[in-house]
């Protein structure tokens, strides 16, 4: 029996030394399963990198940019193929996986929170994606890997833009339900601030809806909206704007300069991302304030100033998509060198903030629904003027520094520029403005300024005289997509069987 009880205490003693082991290898700095909270910032910053990334490339589509001729022959002078847009699919893809996820473990754990951010970063991100690519796998976008899903179905742009409106009312109404005092951990955006999460979602909502205006009559939608912010409330300041800060210690603005050159610049003249001829002259043509904001003086008048302040600063925009022989023929057209154009501006270069979408886009959006008697009500002319100023107000000034230390937008700057007839809204050529102020807000988020101009046709741009095709309304898929068979079959069924280049327009486009 004293044997018997031996060999119980042994077998015992065994069992619980290989719990204690297991447990003593467990690592906790490397969960099995993630917290909901960990998934967020990598969501966040991954979509925002996204569009920054877009100010480059769709930003020379749009002409927000302009490489000087020769230095940009994929972009500026649409040399494309599918491996251009390689990283714009991959990565989106990446991030999907991480909000299902997110979707996942909030439907545990039973945290209703983080299923309305889940639901709202993958809207934004693959709006980004649809806008730019088309048609594109939604429901079953991020599920490579689970067994069946290996190749997402392909759905229609049409059918995506709905998809994604779903998600953003199924987001407002989890976000209107939950108790009061309930937060987020980990926000990156918004700090925990649901409510502004909640004006996000609906803001976006509206976005989506003027994006397809010019194809489907949405006026019920959008007046439902705008007239009823009980139910859906919007950004209502420029505090409310989807901005992500960084702090550029770590986590680096991709404008950011690190290391400023000793000239006292603030600028990166040698940077090839010149501001566009566009751009300037639209800003020149209403002395708007936003120009030493986007843009730097050009290097000869910024070294002529320095040595002699009578010497006046100048702004020059770069003319899109010329060839080397071109731009050599520029300059020795106007006796212009590589210093007389400018670049991106100081305050920009010295930043540390992403506009995702702003109060200004929201109120351009609505000034437009108002003069196209959409049922939205408000008076069209304080709408525009809000909007614009909303669009000034993103470039207050910074502490104490000067204008020559970091521009901004003073009240006096303010007043003088809606001084000028000009500057008045007109409404015989209201959507023109609105549109105009569109491309103007949306610098450097080049998917945005493009997206409005694939719908709208404004401002007026031009391919440079000897591109090798007219202005991309599309990216291609990428060369890998190319051999999904999700994606093959979806081309044979619904587009005779050509794979779409990016001549080809996406359906939002009239």
């Amino acid at each position: 029996m004293k044997q018997y009880l031996a060999y119980i205490a042994v077998a015992v003693l065994a069992f619980q030394s290989c719990n204690d082991f297991e447990k003593m290898n467990i690592d906790p700095n490397n969960p099995a399963v993630v917290p909901v909270e960990m998934l967020l910032p990598p969501v966040i910053s991954g979509g925002v990198n996204t569009m920054v990334g877009s100010g480059r490339r769709a930003g020379q589509y749009v002409q927000h940019l302009a490489y000087p001729g020769g230095t940009s022959e994929s972009d500026g002078r649409f040399n494309l193929t599918g491996a251009n847009w390689r990283e714009e699919w991959n990565g989106a893809v990446r991030l999907i996986k991480d909000v299902n996820q997110m979707k996942l473990l909030a439907e545990q754990n039973n945290q209703p929170e983080y299923l309305a951010l889940a639901h709202i970063n993958k809207v934004y991100i693959l709006s980004l994606v649809t806008d730019a690519f088309g048609d594109i796998p939604y429901d079953e976008a991020g599920m490579g890997n689970v067994d069946g899903l290996e190749f997402p179905k392909f759905q229609a742009q049409e059918e995506v833009y709905q998809r994604m409106l779903e998600d953003l009312e199924a987001a407002n109404t989890l976000l209107a339900e939950l108790p009061a005092g309930v937060s987020v951990s980990r926000d990156i955006l918004y700090n925990g601030d649901l409510q502004k999460w909640r004006k996000f979602a609906n803001t976006l909502m509206i976005r989506i809806l003027m994006r397809q205006s010019a194809k489907k009559d949405v006026s019920q939608q959008v007046a439902e909206i705008f007239n009823n912010p009980d139910r859906y409330p919007v950004f209502s300041s420029v505090d409310d704007g989807a901005t992500l800060v960084y702090n550029n210690s770590s986590d680096y603005y991709a404008w950011f300069i690190q290391n400023p050159s000793s000239d006292g610049s603030g600028v990166d003249f040698s940077d090839n991302a010149r501001i566009s001829d566009v751009m300037v002259g639209l800003l020149k043509s209403g002395s708007d304030p936003r120009l030493p904001v986007y843009a730097a003086p050009t290097r000869n008048s910024f070294l002529a100033n320095a040595s002699n302040p009578n010497k006046g600063l100048e702004y020059r925009g770069q003319t899109a998509g010329l060839s080397s022989a071109e731009q050599d023929a520029l300059y020795e057209r106007t006796k212009y060198d590589d210093g007389d154009f400018s670049v991106v501006g100081r305050r920009i270069r010295r930043g540390d903030r992403a506009f995702l979408m702003t109060y200004s886009e929201l109120l351009l959006l609505k000034a437009e629904a108002i003069q196209r008697n959409m049922g939205v009500t408000g008076q069209v002319e304080e709408v525009y003027q809000n909007a614009v100023d909303a669009s000034f107000d993103k470039w207050r000034q910074v502490g104490s520094q000067s204008q020559s230390q970091n521009p901004y937008i003073s009240d006096s700057q303010r007043e003088a520029y809606w001084a000028l007839e000009t500057n008045q809204y007109q409404p015989e050529k209201g959507l023109t403005m609105i549109a105009e102020q569109y491309f103007i807000d949306s610098f450097l988020n080049g998917f945005e300024g493009w997206a409005s101009w694939r719908r709208t046709g404004i401002p007026e741009i031009k391919p440079g005289p000897s591109v090798l095709a007219p202005i991309p309304v599309r990216y291609v898929y990428s060369d890998n997509e190319q051999n999904n068979p999700s994606l093959i079959k979806w081309v044979e069924q619904h587009m005779d069987g050509k794979m779409p280049n990016h001549n080809v327009k996406v359906w939002f486009q009239p």
